[in-house]
């Protein structure tokens, strides 16, 4: 027998699905090569969306970029729940940060494709 809490779990779950889609979708080839051309901005409409929808991504397993110090160097981090202070630091260290960015963008993108 069907519950309210079933078919709205099963509502969050297609809605989840059809903005992923959407999200692949969106994210070009255009969009990448404005992201890396200006990581900090400003964006278009399309890119910032695109920015937008992968920020708002769930915390648990996102890479994020984590300061060594007031100026660098940036390594890439990954948020892990449980772990000591809930990140776990890769092996992955940049001196610049716009490059550090470039490379979390991509693999968002990456993970997004896969």
């Amino acid at each position: 027998m069907r519950t309210s809490a079933g078919r709205s779990a099963e509502l969050i779950e297609t809605f989840r699905l059809r903005s992923e889609e959407r999200l692949r979708e969106e994210c070009t080839d255009e969009v990448v090569a404005a992201h890396d051309a200006a990581p900090l901005g400003p964006h278009d409409d399309r890119t910032q969306r695109v920015l937008r929808a992968l920020r708002s991504l769930p915390v648990s397993g996102k890479h994020i970029v984590f300061s060594e110090g007031p100026d660098g160097p940036w390594r890439v981090a990954q948020i892990v729940l449980g772990m000591p202070g809930n990140l776990l630091l890769t092996e992955q260290s940049f001196e610049d940060y716009e490059v550090a960015m470039r490379y979390i963008f991509t693999a968002r993108v990456a993970e997004l494709q896969n």
